[in-house]
């Protein structure tokens, strides 16, 4: 059981005090919506009410906008330092397997374990990405070197 210590670009992952937040604030709204129009039978001040709170949701979809930005884009990626082992022949992460594809054009490796999550039968399913991460120059060369060293299987080439 061989392994590689490598610097990998993967995804952000929001936290979940971001993911609170958020939610917050998206639950706190329609809540206070519905207060507003249950009031509007008893007086008549609360239809100043109902409409600051409808356009309350200007600022709190700006305040989202804001808070999921480092998430997105070519922001969204961070560096770290990923250990992979190959065992039987595949590569892993953990306990993650890995599919690998090398491209040969800018000389990167994307390491991932995406499949399709169908919970029904009949439904058309979900993609599910347990990790991915692309690895760059300087690095690629050495670790596909390690890669053909130890015969790890279901390398595919990307044009």
């Amino acid at each position: 059981m061989n392994s590689y210590t490598t610097t990998v670009k993967v995804r952000k992952i929001m936290g979940f005090k971001d993911i609170r937040k958020g939610l917050t604030l998206l639950l706190l709204w329609p809540v206070l919506m519905i207060a507003s129009l249950i009031c509007l039978r008893f007086t008549p001040f609360a239809v100043l009410v109902m409409l600051l709170v409808f356009l309350a949701i200007i600022p709190i979809c700006v305040y989202l906008g804001k808070l999921t930005a480092p998430f997105r884009g070519k922001e969204s990626f961070e560096k770290k330092e990923v250990k992979f082992i190959i065992r039987d022949g595949s590569l892993y992460t953990g306990d993650i397997r890995l599919d690998v594809e090398w491209d040969e054009t800018d000389h990167s490796i994307l390491v991932d374990n995406a499949y399709l999550y169908k919970p029904f039968k009949h439904q058309k399913g979900t993609v599910v990405t347990r990790f991915a991460g692309i690895i760059e120059e300087p690095f690629a060369d050495d670790f596909m070197g390690f890669l053909r060293e130890n015969n790890v299987e279901g390398i595919r080439n990307v044009v």
